[in-house]
């Protein structure tokens, strides 16, 4: 009498192992593509409000007004999107010379919270009466023509 051949092929156990495994693998994957996505547009929105917040002070700069030491809000839509920015004017230690602190953040982020922070500086307008040797360190007498 000859003995059956035994059955060749995955048992139902070693089946179900498997697709767990590759199902746990998948998740993790997912998962990994999920926080790259995240990342990318955290780091979409950072460009964004830095160049919100580069333009805000360009945009005082241009204005040919010297800033007043206060602190101005704002609004704008930029890139499909809703932002808030707050520009913070301060005084320095050099006289004519203002910091610009500008804040932005999304719309619906906490008040507090900021994804990009610019600081510039502004100087008030020179005088055009002021002799061009006050400029000079030591200088006592403005150069001659022809002196060479």
């Amino acid at each position: 009498m000859r003995c059956p051949e035994p059955a060749r092929g995955f048992t139902l156990i070693e089946v179900v192992v498997a697709l767990a495994i590759v199902a746990i693998g998948m998740l993790a994957v997912f998962r990994v593509i999920g926080d790259t996505t995240a990342s990318v547009e955290y780091l979409r929105d950072r460009t964004l409000a830095g160049w919100i917040a580069d333009n805000r002070i360009t945009e005082m700069r241009g204005s040919g007004d010297f800033p007043s030491i206060d602190e101005t809000r704002g609004e704008l839509e930029f890139a499909g999107r809703r932002w808030h920015w707050v520009a913070a004017v301060a005084q320095t230690p050099v006289d004519g010379l203002r910091r610009i602190d500008v804040r932005v953040r999304r719309d619906g982020d906490p008040e507090d919270s900021a994804l990009a922070t610019v600081t510039g500086f502004i100087g008030a307008a020179a005088s055009s009466s002021a002799p061009a040797a006050a400029w000079l360190a030591g200088a006592t007498d403005p150069p001659e023509e022809g002196d060479d």
